[in-house]
């Protein structure tokens, strides 16, 4: 208490002695205590509020961490989800895609045929299944199916340097700013993230790609037919 009092009195310390010189009436004594008194409730005060600050600053750190922890395993399954349905409609090749072929080709379509452009890789998986499908139509499409599998490295990429980067910087801090002992259970929540996230995603591209040559390789080459075929 004291010492408060003489950190905010420093200034009048001067004044102050020279005041203790005097005779001092009770209620000058009055006015002292209660001084001082009221020094000390501040000052604990003050210590309560900068205590109080730097909980809320820690909450926020410990919400923000939780957030871009959702947020990286929900975009953790869509893209999941996503790559599901890429590999099992649009990157699926059937033999149905040469159907009536030669005839398309004989006679090509130019409105079809800028429809299918249009459309991009919403569509990719109905013009696969189309039965008049013609070689350039063909090319067309495995151009957008390279597209949409670019598309998925992307992806990937950003949740590794955007969603889980953010979250292990907010951990970090909090490991660094917070009195107590962060949780065991926040960091191995932190390192399964980071390991399903990041570690057993980083090949997805190199998958989507595959999936795209597999594509081409019986797709625009009718002569592979006759293999697929038989096997």
């Amino acid at each position: 208490m004291y010492h408060a009092f003489y950190c905010l009195s420093e200034p009048y310390l001067p004044i102050s002695i020279a005041a203790t010189q005097r005779n001092l009436s009770p209620e000058d004594t009055d006015v002292i205590e209660l001084t001082l008194t009221t020094i000390y409730a501040l000052d604990k005060l003050l210590h309560l509020l900068r205590d109080r600050s730097e909980h809320l600053e820690m909450m926020n750190v410990r919400l923000a961490w939780e957030d871009n922890r959702q947020t990286g395993w929900k975009e953790r399954r869509r893209i999941i989800d996503d790559l599901h349905n890429f590999a099992v409609t649009r990157a699926r090749w059937t033999p149905s895609i040469y159907e009536l072929s030669s005839n398309s080709e004989d006679t090509p379509n130019l409105g079809r045929r800028g429809s299918i452009a249009s459309q991009g890789s919403a569509n990719s998986d109905n013009i696969i299944n189309s039965p008049a499908f013609s070689r350039s139509a063909r090319f067309k499409l495995a151009e957008i199916l390279s597209r949409d599998a670019a598309q998925f490295s992307g992806r990937v990429t950003s949740l590794k340097h955007g969603t889980v980067q953010t979250a292990g910087k907010a951990l970090d801090r909090l490991i660094d700013h917070s009195r107590k002992p962060v949780p065991e259970e926040l960091l191995d929540e932190q390192d399964r993230l980071e390991e399903k996230c990041i570690n057993e995603m980083e090949n997805i591209g190199k998958f989507t790609m595959a999936l795209v040559m597999q594509w081409r390789k019986y797709g625009c080459h009718p002569n592979m037919l006759c293999f697929v075929g038989t096997s």
